[in-house]
């Protein structure tokens, strides 16, 4: 559910008709250890106008295989994947029905001239066993013209399953944020925009190739040697983002969530005051 913008002067002109909401205190969340200021939103981004969904929200029910595509409208929604659910062939998308299982995304969005704003958790029941299907999560956000921006967050602090996430825009921006635990490929091309990690990110970047399409690689990479093929590459995560026009900007998700904390604070904040102020 996506909860409409609570700017003040909204707040200020509904508050003598309606009844304060109850909400839930975040749970405790530990500081970064190195702070930074947050970096820019490229200048078609827009704001986040949803209020912030304490995880795990797992009052959602998981997803697997969904398919969705639209020619004009926003994309924006909350999933929780789970790649091991086994999804009856009656529920499925032509799409994904057409697919084998090995070849079917868990997630995937498409737009033609909107924005796609996704917030993903990934969990993982186990359910498939021994079978062969691959078990990276494979996860497709496109817009033609539109902005899509992408958000991997952890499940209560858990390391989300290994996952491939593949963001492409013609015009518009991608901002993209991934979880602490992202240890594998970044590649990210834009012909025209910049190509932007944030400051943390980088520090933990040990390979990186310069050119056209950059290429980083996050974490240890000696443990790689030549197992990255087709048998090996479900051992990493990966992140292929291309933009012919657009800016790409890639943070990491907890920074994100700590802002969205400290603005809800400051939303509970100020409704606590004047809820007592007029004495509702």
């Amino acid at each position: 559910m996506i909860l409409p913008c609570d700017g003040t002067d909204d707040k200020l002109a509904g508050l003598a008709g309606s009844e304060p909401a109850a909400f839930d205190a975040p749970p405790p969340y530990t500081e970064l250890a190195s702070p930074e200021s947050p970096a820019e939103l490229p200048s078609d981004i827009p704001a986040q106008t949803s209020s912030y969904d304490v995880p795990p929200l797992l009052t959602q029910r998981p997803c697997n295989w969904v398919y969705a595509s639209i020619s004009n409208g926003l994309i924006r929604d909350r999933y929780i994947l789970d790649p091991s659910l086994k999804v009856p062939s009656a529920l499925l998308s032509d799409e994904a029905a057409d697919k084998h299982e090995s070849e079917r995304d868990a997630l995937n969005l498409r737009s033609q001239t909107a924005i796609i704003d996704a917030v993903v958790r990934i969990v993982d029941s186990g359910g498939s066993g021994g079978t062969n299907v691959s078990r990276r999560v494979r996860i497709v956000l496109r817009s033609n013209t539109g902005t899509v921006i992408g958000k991997i967050l952890s499940v209560d602090g858990a390391p989300p399953p290994k996952f491939h996430l593949t963001a492409t825009s013609d015009t518009g921006s991608l901002h993209i944020y991934i979880p602490r635990s992202f240890h594998g490929f970044i590649s990210a091309s834009s012909s025209a925009g910049s190509i932007q990690l944030c400051r943390e990110l980088m520090g933990n970047i040990t390979m990186s190739a310069d050119g056209q399409t950059k290429k980083y690689f996050v974490g240890d990479h000696s443990a790689i040697g030549n197992k990255y093929c087709d048998e090996g590459k479900d051992e990493w995560n990966e992140l292929s983002l291309e933009s012919k026009n657009g800016a790409i900007l890639v943070e990491y998700a907890d920074q994100w969530e700590a802002k969205e904390r400290e603005k809800e604070a400051r939303r509970k904040e100020g409704k606590g005051f004047f809820g007592w102020f007029f004495g509702i």
